[in-house]
C-alpha cells in the first residue's frame, strides 16, 4: 500500500473544507411519507379506499425521535435539505478519516525519527 504524505492528507482536508463552504441549507433528519386515516367517517379512506398521504422529517434529539409535518407545497424543498445535509454529513465523515489518516502518519513519522537517532533500522 502507498503511504499518502502528511502534506497530501492536509490537501485533500482543505479541499473537503471548501466544498464545506459551498453547501447550501439543509436540514438534519429524513424525509418520509406515511400513509394514513383521515378520522372522517364519511371519507373514502375510512371505508377501505386509498389512504391519504403526509409526509414528515423524522430525526433523533437526546434519544427520542422527533417528526415534523411537512406541508405538501414545501416536500420537494425539504427533501433537497434533506439530501443536502447526507452531502454533509459525507464531507464530514471524509474530513474526520482523513484527520486520523495524519495523526497515525505524524506517529510513524515520529518513530522513524526516534529509531534513525538511535541507530536502529
Amino acid at each position: 500500500m502507498r503511504q499518502v504524505s502528511i502534506a497530501m492528507l492536509k490537501k485533500q482536508i482543505n479541499t473537503r473544507i471548501n466544498k464545506l463552504g459551498e453547501k447550501k441549507q439543509f436540514i438534519v433528519g429524513s424525509l418520509v411519507e406515511s400513509k394514513r386515516k383521515c378520522g372522517s367517517k364519511v371519507c373514502a379512506c375510512a371505508n377501505g379506499g386509498e389512504l391519504h398521504s403526509a409526509h414528515i422529517l423524522t430525526k433523533r434529539e437526546n434519544g427520542k425521535t422527533k417528526t415534523i409535518y411537512i406541508p405538501v407545497n414545501m416536500v420537494e424543498e425539504v427533501r433537497g435539505w434533506s439530501n443536502e445535509y447526507k452531502n454533509v454529513k459525507k464531507l464530514i465523515h471524509e474530513i474526520d478519516e482523513l484527520s486520523e489518516k495524519v495523526i497515525a502518519a505524524t506517529k510513524k513519522r515520529k518513530k522513524a525519527s526516534i529509531r534513525s537517532s538511535k541507530g536502529v533500522k
